[in-house]
């Protein structure tokens, strides 16, 4: 299905790598420019990150765990989804990673793949879904609340290029999907 900003959700495939790749680039020195070291960001290269991104999406477990957004043939965001690792409030499942290209925020690139996120998770019978992000990313924890995420009360630290860095949660209940 198209949407009506003329973008479809699916599942991605291995020529995606270079595209996913040039997002994931972008989105971390967006996002991340004020929490993270300034030398590591500049080492993120989209060429080695393609590299990876092509290799990983050849894997049938990546691939049927990455989501992209279509536009005509275009990658304009991409999902990572699975499992939720660590303790979760019921058996969930965990959107890892969810990007999208700068010139598609506000687009419903991100509501979308939420969405398909939570309809892949309720095909596997899970009835919660849950994503960690940077304490620091307010634009993140922005997004998620107006999506309906419910702030999760136990923080935890994660290493993110070599700095211990706090990251908090959100938990759904995704049988009714996202709030509106």
């Amino acid at each position: 299905m198209i949407s009506q900003d003329g973008f479809k959700i699916r599942r991605a495939a291995p020529a995606d790598g270079p595209e996913i790749a040039h997002i994931h680039v972008e989105a971390w020195r967006d996002a991340y420019a004020a929490l993270l070291p300034v030398a590591y960001l500049a080492r993120m290269d989209a060429k080695i990150e393609a590299a990876r991104w092509t290799r990983n999406a050849g894997i049938t477990r990546r691939t049927d765990n990455t989501l992209v957004a279509d536009a005509g043939g275009e990658v304009v965001g991409y999902a990572i989804i699975g499992p939720a690792r660590g303790r979760t409030i019921a058996p969930s499942g965990e959107v890892y990673a969810l990007y999208v290209e700068t010139d598609w925020r506000e687009r419903g690139v991100g509501r979308a793949l939420m969405e398909a996120a939570f309809g892949a998770f309720r095909d596997r019978g899970l009835h919660h879904a849950v994503i960690w992000c940077l304490e620091g990313n307010f634009a993140a924890r922005g997004f998620y609340q107006r999506c309906g995420g419910t702030l999760i009360r136990e923080a935890r630290v994660e290493e993110v290029a070599g700095m211990p860095l706090p990251v908090i949660g959100y938990h759904w209940d995704i049988e009714g999907g996202l709030s509106k």
